[in-house]
């Protein structure tokens, strides 16, 4: 029972190493797996109504601080902690209802 060593691949060498690895029929690609769950995600915050939307994309995409939406948006900064909050909910549930991954668009 000995230890195998660790394959080294030169950085010149990592693409051609990746690209034989993924022409195996049938494996996943982590790099689409990344895309579909963005798709979800853009798919569930247009489905979100649009006062969550506009205050989980000023706090969470933007990085806008809550006194800043309340300003931006006209409301109190208790309304933009609630809003974020029912924004966040509403997101987990259409990804979790999501089947097979996938969000079915209106579209």
């Amino acid at each position: 029972m000995r230890k195998k060593n660790l394959v080294e691949i030169p950085l010149e060498n990592a693409n051609e190493e990746e690209d034989s690895l993924r022409k195996e029929i049938g494996a996943p690609d982590p790099v689409l797996t990344g895309t579909i769950d963005r798709m979800n995600l853009d798919r569930a915050i247009g489905e979100l109504a649009p006062g969550y939307r506009k205050t989980f994309m000023l706090h969470d995409v933007e990085g806008y601080e809550h006194h800043e939406i309340a300003e931006i948006l006209g409301c109190s900064i208790g309304n933009s902690k609630s809003q974020l909050h029912k924004a966040r909910m509403q997101l987990r549930n259409l990804l979790q209802a999501a089947p097979h991954g996938f969000l079915q668009s209106a579209n």
